[in-house]
C-alpha cells in the first residue's frame, strides 16, 4: 500500500522493470499523492487512461518553473530551456513552423542517407574487428551524424555541444554551478550557430527554420530558435543513443526474442515499437506538469497549483491495454499504442525520425552480424542515469 507520506522516486532494482509500487498504484490508486525527495508534495498519474488524459489536457502546463510548483529533485537548479514555446498559443505557433521539417515525407526522404551512414559505421566496426562497443561504434556516431545533417554542421562543431550537454543533463556528476554554466554555454553556442547560418545559409533544417515565415505567425524569434536547437541536439543525442542501446540490450536480456527477430528481420518495425514500450528511454522519474486549475482525472480532482508527474512507463505496463505487460514480445501488435513519444499537443516532433534511425540501425546491425553477442553479462552492463533518460553506457560485443 502506498501512502501520501511515501517518498518518490521509488527504488529501481532492475532497469527493465518498474518499481513494484506502480503495480499497486495502477490497481488501487492510479492518481495518488506522494512526497518528492525534497519533501514537496506531488501527484503521480500511473495508469494508461490517466496518463493520456493529462498529456492531452492543456490545463496541465509544461511550465513547472513557478513559485508555487513543487521542487522535484534536491540540488537540481531551476532551468527554463523551453520557455519560449512551452504552452499555447506560443507552442501551437512554434510547432506549426517547426513541424514542416519533420513531416513523414521529409523524414522518409532521409532514409537513403541514414542507411548509408549506418552501412559506413558498420563497415568500420567490421574492419576494426571484435570486440566492439555498439554505443561508440554505432548508436552515438549515427545519432551524431543525423543531427549534423539536420543542422548543417560538422561533427567537430557538434562535439563541444555534446560535452556541454553531458555536464548540463547529469544528475550526480556535476555541481549545480557547473550545470548552470553548461546551460549558458549551450545557449551561447546556439546563438553563434544561428548567426553563422544567417550569413551562410545551407540546405539544412536550421537554415530553413531561420528563413521560415508564415503569413499569420511570422518567423521564429531568436529565443525560439535557440530553444529549438537545444531540443534537436538534446533529443537527438541523449534520447536516440540511449533508446538504441536499451533496445539492443533488451534483445540480449530476452534471447528467445533475439532469436525470433534474427529469424524474421521483417519484424524489426514491430520489434522497435515493443522496445519503445518495454525498454523506454525515460529514466522512470516522470514527465512533470502543473495544474492551472482544478482538473478531474479519473475519480480524483487534482487541485489548481499541483505539480503532477505523468508516469508514461507505468502507463505502458497497464494490463488494460497491454496483456501480460511484463513480457517482452517483438510481435506485440498493440505495442504502437505506447507513450514513449508522449501524447497530445506535445507529442514528440522527432518521433518518425527516431523510429527510422532505430529501425535502420538495429535491423542492419543484426543482418550484418548474425552472430552478435555480448562479451559480458547483461547484469554487468554499466548504466547512465540522466534527468530524463537512462540507458547503457557501453554495449561490448563480439561476433
Amino acid at each position: 500500500m502506498i501512502t501520501e507520506t511515501a517518498t518518490y522516486p521509488f527504488e529501481i532494482t532492475d532497469p527493465f522493470r518498474l518499481p513494484k509500487e506502480f503495480d499497486w498504484l495502477r490497481a488501487h490508486r492510479p492518481v495518488s499523492k506522494v512526497r518528492a525527495a525534497t519533501g514537496d508534495e506531488v501527484w503521480l498519474v500511473s495508469d494508461y487512461a490517466g496518463v493520456r488524459a493529462v498529456l492531452s489536457d492543456r490545463r496541465f502546463s509544461r511550465n513547472i518553473f513557478r513559485q508555487d510548483a513543487a521542487r522535484l529533485l534536491p540540488g537540481v537548479p531551476v532551468r527554463q530551456v523551453s520557455v519560449p514555446f512551452v504552452d499555447p498559443p506560443a507552442h501551437t505557433r512554434w510547432r506549426k513552423l517547426v513541424s514542416r521539417a519533420f513531416t513523414p515525407r521529409h523524414v522518409e526522404g532521409m532514409r537513403p542517407r541514414i542507411q548509408e551512414i549506418v552501412d559506413l559505421l558498420l563497415d568500420d566496426m567490421e574492419q576494426a574487428g571484435p570486440p566492439a562497443d555498439v554505443v561508440r561504434a554505432l548508436s552515438y556516431p549515427l545519432s551524431n551524424a543525423v543531427i549534423c545533417e539536420l543542422l548543417g554542421i560538422t561533427a567537430e562543431q557538434h562535439e563541444p555541444f555534446r560535452v556541454l550537454a553531458n555536464t548540463a543533463l547529469t544528475i550526480n556528476d556535476s555541481s549545480p554551478e557547473e550545470q548552470m554554466a553548461a546551460h549558458q554555454a549551450m545557449g551561447t553556442f546556439s546563438r553563434d550557430l544561428i548567426a553563422a547560418k544567417r550569413h551562410h545559409p545551407g540546405d539544412d533544417v536550421l537554415s530553413q527554420l531561420i528563413a521560415a515565415y508564415d503569413e499569420e505567425d511570422g518567423q521564429l524569434s531568436e529565443d525560439e530558435l535557440v530553444a529549438t536547437i537545444l531540443a534537436i541536439f538534446i533529443g537527438g543525442y541523449e534520447s536516440t543513443v540511449n533508446q538504441f542501446g536499451k533496445g539492443i540490450l533488451a534483445l540480449f536480456r530476452f534471447p528467445d526474442q533475439l532469436a525470433a527477430l534474427r529469424a524474421d528481420l521483417d519484424a524489426v518495425p514491430t520489434a522497435v515499437e515493443e522496445m519503445l514500450r518495454f525498454a523506454a528511454l525515460d529514466s522512470g522519474f516522470g514527465s512533470p506538469r502543473y495544474a492551472t486549475e482544478d482538473v478531474q482525472v479519473g475519480d480524483v480532482t487534482i487541485p489548481k497549483g499541483a505539480t503532477v508527474l505523468v508516469i508514461r512507463q507505468s502507463a505502458d505496463r497497464d494490463e488494460a491495454l497491454f496483456p501480460d505487460p511484463e513480457r517482452f514480445d517483438i510481435r506485440r501488435q498493440e505495442a504502437r499504442a505506447h507513450n514513449a513519444f508522449g501524447h497530445g499537443p506535445h507529442h514528440c516532433l522527432g518521433a518518425a525520425l527516431a523510429r527510422l534511425e532505430l529501425q535502420l540501425g538495429i535491423g542492419t546491425l543484426l543482418r550484418r552480424f548474425p552472430g552478435l553477442a555480448l562479451t559480458q553479462a547483461v547484469e554487468e552492463i554499466p548504466w547512465d542515469y540522466r534527468l530524463t533518460v537512462a540507458g547503457p553506457r557501453t554495449l561490448p560485443v563480439t561476433w
